[in-house]
């Protein structure tokens, strides 16, 4: 809007002051016309920021008698904003509305983690009827994170636009709203723009139903985000075998549709882990004891190979020559899946030998 019109606009709000200036000193002054307010509104309902504030500085030139009904007006702007919000958040664009498609899912994703997490950490004596069970049901959960994580890679920003535009709309009013009610310009100065943002909302079910859609958008958006790095990272390790990076894939997979995030590959652990696959191996023995002198338990040799973090727990197998195999092999021996699955670690190590594995957890 040019400077000209925002003059003109100021001018005609503020004729009706003039007006009264001209009459009787004793006569009260007049309350705005029906046109002044009419056009206070239309400006109030724009979806051009630069008017609405066009209008909200032009009515400060009014005396008292215009503040009912100009806050009448800004009460009723804020409902045709508030339905701006709403048919924006219920409109169906090509992809759909991923705010609110994700939010049910989301719920089902974590209520069924955790009901599925406590049964899979419990020791259930290596039952396979049992653990095979436990497959199947993360399997069910395994199509709802994909459900999720496909929606949590749509592209929203037109759909953000809108919203964004509705929500500063919402925003601009409360701000106005509350200098009526007395709020000073310290006190507003002490209000960060993302709390206002918030308070705004808050006070409409759209714009509260909108804050927990965006959470479980944003919450999911970041589980995908770092998996993707976890898996970018491991695979970047320049000493890292193929069988390893395998392996922190598909472990790192597993925990994040889990809820309990993915592990990265660390060196030194690595080497611990495929120097006990190594000695048990060559020296034909299968156990967490180790006969090498300063090697005898995981930490021992955790602590040789030169980790600086806290050593977890340790897995060992003889399976076949795939990470698959491993994982597998350690998933229904019920010590072995707490370890791989437990919440602390963030750090592995792997090591294949043949078919002997050893996995290091560990935390930094």
């Amino acid at each position: 809007m040019s400077h000209r019109s925002r003059h003109l606009f100021a001018l005609l709000l503020a004729a009706p002051l003039c007006a009264q200036e001209a009459g009787p000193p004793a006569q009260t002054p007049a309350p705005p016309s029906k046109g002044v307010l009419l056009k206070a509104l239309q400006w109030m309902q724009s979806t051009d920021p630069e008017r609405r504030q066009a209008a909200f500085r032009s009515v400060h030139l009014l005396g008292r008698e215009a503040v009912p009904a100009f806050q009448k007006a800004l009460r009723k702007a804020l409902e045709y904003h508030e339905r701006r919000l709403a048919d924006t958040l219920r409109s169906r664009n090509r992809g759909g509305n991923p705010y609110q498609e994700l939010v049910s899912i989301s719920e089902e994703l974590n209520k069924e983690r955790s009901r599925l997490y406590p049964l899979i950490m419990q020791d259930w004596k290596k039952d396979k009827t049992r653990i095979d069970s436990l497959r199947d049901q993360f399997g069910k959960l395994e199509a709802l994170y994909q459900q999720a994580a496909r929606l949590a890679a749509a592209d929203t920003s037109d759909l953000d636009r809108q919203i964004d535009s509705a929500i500063q709309a919402l925003v601009d009013i409360h701000d106005q709203l509350a200098r009526f009610e007395g709020q000073t310009r310290e006190e507003a100065a002490r209000i960060s723009d993302e709390e206002r943002k918030r308070n705004a909302l808050e006070e409409s079910y759209d714009g509260h139903s909108y804050l927990q859609a965006a959470r479980s958008l944003g919450a999911m958006r970041s589980e995908v985000t770092r998996l993707a790095s976890a898996n970018q990272q491991n695979n970047s390790r320049p000493w890292a075998n193929t069988p390893q990076k395998n392996f922190a894939r598909l472990i790192s997979y597993e925990r994040t549709v889990l809820g309990i995030g993915p592990v990265l590959l660390e060196e030194k652990l690595c080497a611990a882990a495929a120097g006990h696959s190594h000695d048990m191996r060559a020296m034909g023995f299968f156990s967490h004891a180790s006969p090498v002198s300063g090697k005898r338990s995981f930490t021992d040799r955790a602590r040789q190979a030169g980790f600086g973090g806290s050593p977890h727990g340790e897995c060992i197998a003889i399976a076949g020559g795939t990470a698959v195999s491993a994982y597998r092999s350690w998933y229904y021996s019920d010590g072995h899946r707490h370890i791989m699955l437990a919440r602390g670690p963030n750090v592995i190590g792997i090591g294949p030998a043949g078919s002997h594995w050893t996995l290091v957890t560990g935390r930094q």
